[in-house]
């Protein structure tokens, strides 16, 4: 009986020694693995954040977009297609301003001023489409706001591309 326990007890002292080492390789694995996986929330963390700045900078690229429009429908004089470029750039610009990326990149009060200015220049062409006609200083204000909005939405778009990552480096 002492044999079998002898036995027992030698058993016993090889497989705490056995066992010891795989348990230390457990654990710098189990640190290995939280370090990666921490490395791997970071870049998670940081290509979502890429991604949310080019969605900015497609968002206000579509406002510039509709900006110009409606500088190149107003050049042309035509009323109806001006106010309704005017209408849809007010609409685009009031959503982007809640958005995300329109609260990031513009404080509530350069949005209100914003959004006030293309609301102006909206309000102003629904009256002159409505009679078709404007007065000649009238569309020449208008043209000067139109493309100072402009000129603010292309400035937005310039920081809103170099938050995702200098897209609009023109330097190369």
């Amino acid at each position: 009986m002492a044999n079998l326990e002898t036995i027992a007890g030698f058993a016993s002292i090889v497989g705490t020694l056995l066992g010891l080492p795989a348990l230390v390789i457990a654990l710098i694995q189990l640190s290995k693995t939280k370090k990666a996986a921490e490395a791997a929330e970071v870049a998670a963390k940081n290509a979502l954040q890429r991604i949310s700045n080019i969605v900015s900078v497609a968002s206000i690229e579509q406002l510039c977009s509709r900006s110009r429009d409606l500088v190149h429908l107003m050049r042309a004089r035509n009323l109806s297609g001006s106010a309704t470029a005017a209408f849809e750039l007010r609409e685009a610009l009031a959503k982007f301003s809640k958005s995300k990326a329109g609260i990031q990149l513009l404080n509530e009060n350069d949005q209100m001023e914003l959004l006030d200015a293309v609301s102006d220049v909206h309000d102003a062409l629904e009256r002159a489409a409505a009679i078709n006609k404007i007065d000649a200083s009238l569309r020449e204000d208008l043209l000067l706001g139109i493309t100072k909005i402009h000129s603010q939405l292309s400035m937005l778009a310039a920081v809103s591309g170099e938050k995702a990552g200098g897209i609009y480096d023109y330097s190369e």
